[in-house]
């Protein structure tokens, strides 16, 4: 009886493992193997889609025969969005014109519309699930 108690308090005690699953992001058709793709990944609204500071992750994706893919392992259980650029300079930062429109190839997860603006974070989200891996094929504009 003092066995099966203390292996109950065990159990109990043991801390659960948080639910993960994981990203693969592909992006193909890319017009060349210079530089790198720059890549922010959110799990909320704030900061979407240009904070770095406000994005959950932040890398860079390494070109190879006009394609870029990545997964990152042990993503918790959530909603997620993607934005990326193509940094060609590896200068981190993406070049706009006068009025703001990106001048380098971009892309959003969900290849949204642009018709009406950057879409919304909610517009770009998928939900990653424990165990399973959620795919992101992005184009690029």
């Amino acid at each position: 009886m003092k066995l099966a108690f203390l292996s109950v308090l065990l159990f109990l005690n043991i801390p659960t493992l948080p639910k993960t699953g994981s990203i693969e992001i592909n992006i193909q058709d890319l017009s060349s193997d210079k530089g790198i793709i720059q890549v922010l990944v959110f799990d909320q609204e704030k900061g979407w889609p240009e904070s770095v500071d406000d994005a959950w992750m932040a890398l860079g994706i390494p070109i190879k025969n006009g394609v870029a893919k990545k997964t990152i392992p042990d993503v918790p259980e959530g909603n997620y969005a993607i934005t990326v650029f193509h940094d060609e300079d590896e200068d981190g930062l993406i070049r706009k014109n006068k009025v703001g429109y990106p001048l380098d190839d971009f892309g959003f997860s969900n290849n949204p519309s642009l018709l009406f603006g950057v879409p919304s974070f909610t517009k770009c989200s998928e939900k990653v699930e424990s165990g399973s891996t959620t795919q992101f094929e992005i184009e690029l504009r």
